[in-house]
């Protein structure tokens, strides 16, 4: 787990060394938020390897702040390779410790600081979300991206701060009884830009609330966020987080590694291909190019043979089910699937095909029969209700796409294959005509959030 917010020379004594000794803690970032916390912060993160540090100033420091500050820090992040980020900056309206527009002024020379050495932006945001959007855009920090630290804002506000390149971080705040707003909106967070934090020694989780809060209390967070995102366990929001966190802080293998297998919820998925025959507005690799799901980076740069992908799969029934799902269409490989397939069937296992109903379009519908007995499911990604939206939302190449997803649905059930129809709730998808449509066809129906992947 890594804790992306905690001031660690703000904890009591007892505390840090039960903290840096803790060995589920892979990486801390401790925050220094004026003069004397950002010494501290450097000074913390050079003792101990597996410490990085953010360094800014806090918007309640603002009024204090003059240019030669600034540069000061600029120099100490350029200096130091234990900086990963510049922050803690932004505005805080509530408390309005410092003046509004002092505020303002040092979090855009701060932004500047950022842009300029390539470091992502810690950002504290307090009855403040329009001006912080705002001055994000103004100042291009969408050039370096960041973390929105102990988010508690609107969804539409998640969404401007996910477009702008930014991650979003819930801390103990989100296990707390009158915290269902927030809560709501962690459910609706794309998983590939979710982090969590302690923001300790403040904001205990519900469990221990009341207490000094520490990073391994990270857990009890951590286990509320797992209820909250479908099909995920604690081990799944640990990687996931963890993995994103070394993305936008560049720690460790900064997360880009191959994936040919990979287990969610005791699940093991196959990333059979990246190729794809749709080009589906919703999907995150049309969007941004980001091919992370739920901690793993989804992408290879090549097709694995169908040898390496069962070794990697060993004994089947480990898992609950093998589902040959990952950022490309599995059906365009049929050899292959149907090779390793065969494999998990021989020796027990379960077997699911996400697909995008395609394979009409490049195979004989009889090759489906060859499959009997070694599909147990089909997952099929609809979208749509009707010809006009699929083809605006999915955006395949052939005209009559459409009409061969619903004719690949008909025959799967046809030859008795369980059969699962699922869409994203993008706008402009009527949901209810789509799920109408799914049990007309006589098949299940899966609802699915958009953004939330895997």
């Amino acid at each position: 787990m890594i804790d992306t917010h905690c001031h660690l020379d703000l904890l009591r004594k007892e505390d840090f060394e039960e903290t840096v000794r803790d060995t589920s803690l892979e990486y801390l970032l401790t925050i220094g938020y004026d003069r004397k916390t950002v010494e501290n912060a450097l000074r913390i993160s050079g003792e101990h390897p597996h410490v990085f540090c953010a360094i800014g100033f806090h918007p309640h420091e603002a009024d204090k702040v003059k240019p030669d500050d600034v540069e000061w820090l600029k120099k100490l992040a350029e200096e130091n390779p234990k900086v990963r980020a510049i922050g803690e900056t932004g505005l805080d309206f509530y408390k309005n410790y410092s003046d509004r527009k002092k505020q303002e002024e040092v979090f855009r020379w701060q932004i500047s600081v950022a842009r300029d050495l390539g470091l992502p932006l810690v950002i504290h945001m307090r009855d403040a979300e329009e001006e912080t959007i705002r001055i994000l855009k103004e100042e291009r920090a969408y050039e370096v991206g960041g973390i929105m630290h102990c988010f508690t804002g609107s969804y539409e506000t998640m969404k401007r701060a996910v477009d702008l390149g930014f991650y979003i971080s819930y801390s103990g705040i989100i296990t707390y009884k009158n915290a269902e707003s927030v809560r709501e909106v962690a459910k609706r967070t794309p998983t590939t830009r979710i982090l969590l934090e302690t923001d300790s020694p403040f904001l205990a989780p519900q469990p221990v609330r009341g207490k000094p809060n520490k990073p391994p209390y990270i857990w009890h967070t951590a286990k509320v966020l797992a209820q909250l995102i479908p099909n995920t366990s604690l081990e799944d929001v640990d990687r996931m987080t963890s993995e994103n966190a070394k993305l936008i802080l560049n720690l460790g293998n900064n997360g880009r590694k191959e994936t040919i297998t990979y287990v969610i919820n005791n699940r093991l998925y196959i990333n059979l291909t990246n190729k794809c025959n749709l080009h589906c507005a919703f999907c995150q690799r049309e969007r941004e190019r980001n091919f992370m799901v739920k901690g793993y980076w989804v992408w290879v740069s090549r097709d694995p043979s169908v040898e390496e992908v069962i070794r990697e799969i060993g004994d089947p029934t480990r898992y609950e089910e093998v589902v040959f799902c990952g950022y490309g269409e599995p059906t365009l490989r049929f050899s292959a699937l149907k090779e390793i397939a065969k494999y998990v069937k021989s020796r027990g296992g379960k077997v699911r095909v996400d697909t995008n109903g395609l394979m009409f379009t490049f195979l004989p519908k009889e090759k489906l029969k060859e499959l009997k007995g070694l599909v147990d499911v089909w997952s099929v990604s609809l979208n749509a209700p009707d010809k006009e939206t699929y083809n605006k939302v999915c955006r395949p190449a052939q005209p009559e796409a459409f009409e061969k997803v619903l004719e690949f649905i008909r025959e799967a059930l046809k030859e008795s294959f369980e059969v699962i129809v699922s869409a994203v709730d993008y706008p402009g998808v009527d949901m209810k005509r789509t799920e109408k449509l799914v049990k007309e066809l006589g098949a299940r129906w899966r609802y699915r959030r958009f953004e939330v992947v895997g």
